[in-house]
Parts: structure tokens; C-alpha cells; sequence
């Protein structure tokens, strides 16, 4: 059995608890035009960009980090959009857990239910994208279905999830939706981040138009000061 990736980020720390082991997974159902992988948009190996690994192999590589997990961490499932391969991880993700180590999937949950219910059997820890909420941007700008994402949502235990919000135009033009959204489950840990280029060089392979805008300092903080009076109990993080 394979899987389809585009990198193994070892020694990784902002994907979850601790030290981590990030495994990106090479496809995803959005368009969400300020990615950070674009590399990972499509599922079909585009030069460079993706390579099938064996699930053994990937143990391996995930394994061999282990004594690096005992502060806390463990492997992380990101891509694209992990959930979609989660029929072909399920062995690994056994045999991991067998082995008493951490995971966690970062997903943006636009995933059909029954994806989301196989990765709950195994996962430790959810990191949880926050893109937009309005029903008619969500399905024209990123290509989603706020319905799905919404009731997906309610499957998740919220003690072992973290929200994180990319802030674009959208979320500060959709913030009374998401400070509903956020009021009503009171997460545990939130992180907020503005957009950046990073990926600029890996749009220029892949031949694609990259979407980038600078927030103003301002409009951020107030963004900010609006979740801490909503959500008055949730650590929020800058990243």
C-alpha cells in the first residue's frame, strides 16, 4: 500500500504539540488561492512536486523520530488534504498508534463524514482551518461547502482541537460569523497568522498565479482584541 506525498518535514514545531514529524500529503479538494503548498493542491505528480512512498517506509521515517516525541509531540498528517487519503493511511495509522505515538491531522474539514470518522479512531490531536464562513464566498473563492465543514465540526472533540484562522480580507470581512462560530464552541487553543510569499518560487514552477495581501497592523489587532472578549478562555496564539 502507498500513499502520495510531497515531503517528510522532520524536527517540525508549529504543527502541533511538541517536536513533530510533518508527513505532506499531495492533494486536496480546495482552491484556496493564498495556499501555502501549492505543490499539494493537485494529486498528480507534477515534476518535483510528489512521490508514492510505501506505508512501511513511511513508518520508518516517522518512527526513527520517536525519541524526539517525548516532550510531547509526535507525527503530523498535512498536505493538501490529508483526509482524503485516509482510507489508504488506516494501516499505518495502527500500527502508530500500537506504538503509543501522538497524531494529529491538519485539515481544513471539507472532507465527506465518513473520512472524518476514520481519522477520529486514531487522531490525538485536530489542527483546524478556519477560511471563511459565508456560504457564497466559501463556494466561489475556495470551492467548499460551508454546510459540510459546519457539520463536521460537530463531530469533533474540542478539547484535542486547535482552530487557526489565515487572516485574509475574507475572515475580516466574514468576523461576526466566525466570532458566532467561535462563541458557540469556545475552543481550546486558537492561532491567527497573516499570508505570506514563502511559496512564491513553488508558484513559478507550477506556473500558477499566487494571491498575497498585506492586512494592516491595525485591522489585525482589532481582529485580535474582538477574539479575546468573545472567547475570553481560549489561548490564542500569533504565528
Amino acid at each position: 500500500m502507498t500513499v502520495r506525498i510531497t515531503n517528510i518535514q522532520h524536527f517540525s514545531l508549529h504543527d502541533g504539540p511538541g517536536i513533530r514529524t510533518t508527513v505532506f500529503l499531495k492533494g486536496c479538494n480546495l482552491k484556496c488561492p493564498w495556499c501555502a503548498n501549492p505543490e499539494c493542491i493537485s494529486s498528480k505528480i507534477q515534476g518535483e512536486f510528489g512521490y508514492d512512498i510505501s506505508l512501511e517506509k513511511l513508518e520508518q521515517e516517522i518512527v526513527k523520530d520517536k525519541p524526539f516525541y517525548e516532550t510531547g509531540g509526535g507525527v503530523t498528517f498535512s498536505g493538501g488534504e490529508p483526509l482524503l487519503q485516509i482510507n489508504d493511511l488506516e494501516p499505518l495509522l495502527k500500527s502508530l498508534k500500537n506504538k503509543n505515538i501522538n497524531i494529529c491531522f491538519e485539515t481544513a474539514l471539507f472532507v465527506p463524514e465518513k473520512y472524518l470518522k476514520i481519522a477520529k479512531k486514531y487522531s490525538d490531536e485536530f489542527i483546524v482551518d478556519i477560511k471563511m464562513i459565508n456560504h457564497e464566498n466559501c463556494k466561489e473563492v475556495i470551492g467548499g461547502e460551508i454546510d459540510q465543514y459546519l457539520n463536521n465540526i460537530k463531530l469533533l472533540d474540542l478539547k484535542k482541537t486547535t482552530f487557526r484562522i489565515p487572516i485574509t480580507k475574507f475572515i475580516l470581512k466574514d468576523t461576526k460569523l466566525i466570532l458566532d462560530l467561535l462563541k458557540t464552541y469556545q475552543p481550546k487553543h486558537l492561532e491567527i497568522f497573516e499570508l505570506h510569499n514563502l511559496a512564491r518560487k513553488k508558484y513559478d514552477i507550477l506556473n500558477k498565479e499566487q494571491y498575497y495581501e498585506k492586512i494592516d497592523d491595525r485591522e489585525i489587532k482589532e481582529f485580535y482584541e474582538k477574539l479575546k472578549e468573545i472567547i475570553p478562555t481560549t489561548e490564542i496564539i500569533e504565528i
